[in-house]
């Protein structure tokens, strides 16, 4: 009988458990293969800060004998909302080998990364993906809001212009002194990943979300020699901003007549020339957090909503504490959660929990002053 029909026993694996070093090159190799398959393997380089010696521990693996069958890579970083600070667990490459499928190893080494991120400290696990149905019963739920904004020629005039005086730089190559303008403009505005430069050369290198991010270029705005507002442009549109409301918006407004011209006239009487498609940009921004994204909301531009993506929440209390959020309680029996504020109480399943406190649907009028929270991370920092 052949390997693709063959029962896998999955006592006689090894695992789930943390990589080692020497593993490595095989968990590139089953993620290329699964992933990559008849495209050039690009996985060490799109995920550069996840896949390395000082990460490898962090990749959750299945072995049959020398073999590595099965995957979860995990990353964890801090994301932001102002003064809250999520600690964050991204779930990548989620692989197992074609002739070990249909046997639950991936559900089995998804719950395991799930225990390994509890025990990195973290407060919930986020990815991104098309095959939500099949994470939504391991108990991750679609969450948060991505807005996508359609600027045109009817609208980006809306936006306020730049001050006299203020400059704009625009480039493909992001030396340190551009990496460190945009850091301090990122951190500054505290929504967000939070990045080292080693990160953000990394993150700028990777095609780690091709739907969003590709041929990544700075904007940049200049007042009297300083950095002052910033937007990462990609084939897709701006994915990326940040600086003071006003800075951005007048930064966004010039670059989209940089990019994209003028509004054209009427073409000539007789003129046989095809009349070209009204040209828009897509601008990234969330529901809230910034003032900008306030801005974008006031002014009704059209826009697309989506779901940020799927979390799993792990350490609801961890959530909670992290917003200021200490006069709700939550107890846990199994992944069923009971929270009261009060003279309020709710109960919900593990993914209800997800919607109750991130949405961005209003499922409950439980502490409804405060809650959903935002949670919020970049394209850029999608995994």
């Amino acid at each position: 009988m052949s390997r693709n029909r063959r029962t896998i026993v999955l006592s006689k694996l090894e695992g789930p458990r943390p990589a080692q070093p020497e593993e490595l090159p095989q968990i590139l190799a089953l993620a290329n293969h699964v992933m990559r398959g008849g495209r050039e393997p690009t996985i060490a380089t799109d995920y550069s800060f996840i896949y390395n010696l000082e990460n490898v521990r962090n990749v959750i693996v299945v072995k049959d004998d020398d073999i590595v069958v099965s995957m979860a890579g995990v990353w964890t970083n801090t994301t932001r909302a102002g003064d809250a600070a999520i600690q964050a667990g991204g779930i990548n490459c989620v692989a197992t080998s074609p002739g070990y499928r249909g046997q639950g190893l991936a559900s089995h080494t998804m719950r395991a990364a799930v225990e390994h991120m509890a025990g990195l400290g973290c407060h919930v696990g986020r990815l991104t993906t098309e095959i939500n149905a099949w994470y939504h019963r391991l108990g991750w739920e679609n969450t948060g809001s991505l807005f996508t904004y359609s600027l045109n020629h009817s609208n980006v005039d809306l936006l306020p212009a730049l001050p006299h005086g203020v400059v704009v730089e625009e480039g493909t190559h992001f030396d340190d002194e551009v990496v460190d303008a945009i850091l301090r403009l990122r951190h500054s505005d505290r929504l967000g990943g939070e990045r080292t430069p080693q990160i953000m050369r990394e993150l700028l290198a990777a095609d780690n979300d091709p739907s969003l991010v590709g041929n990544k270029r700075h904007v940049l705005a200049i007042q009297d020699g300083s950095f002052v507002a910033y937007c990462l442009d990609s084939d897709h549109g701006i994915v990326e901003w940040g600086g003071d409301c006003r800075l951005v918006a007048g930064l966004v407004r010039q670059w989209f007549t940089m990019r994209v011209g003028q509004r054209a006239g009427h073409p000539a009487t007789g003129s046989q020339q095809k009349v070209p498609d009204s040209p828009e940009l897509a601008l990234v921004a969330p529901a809230e957090g910034h003032p900008f994204a306030d801005l974008l909301r006031s002014l009704s531009i059209p826009c697309r909503r989506e779901y940020w993506g799927m979390l799993y929440v792990i350490d609801p209390r961890g959530v909670l504490d992290s917003f200021g959020l200490n006069d709700i309680n939550v107890t846990q029996l199994d992944d069923e959660f009971t929270l009261t504020r009060g003279a309020e109480s709710i109960t919900v399943m593990r993914q209800g929990l997800a919607k109750l406190l991130f949405g961005p649907e209003r499922t409950s009028d439980f502490a409804r002053d405060v809650l959903p929270l935002l949670f919020w991370e970049w394209p850029l920092e999608h995994v």
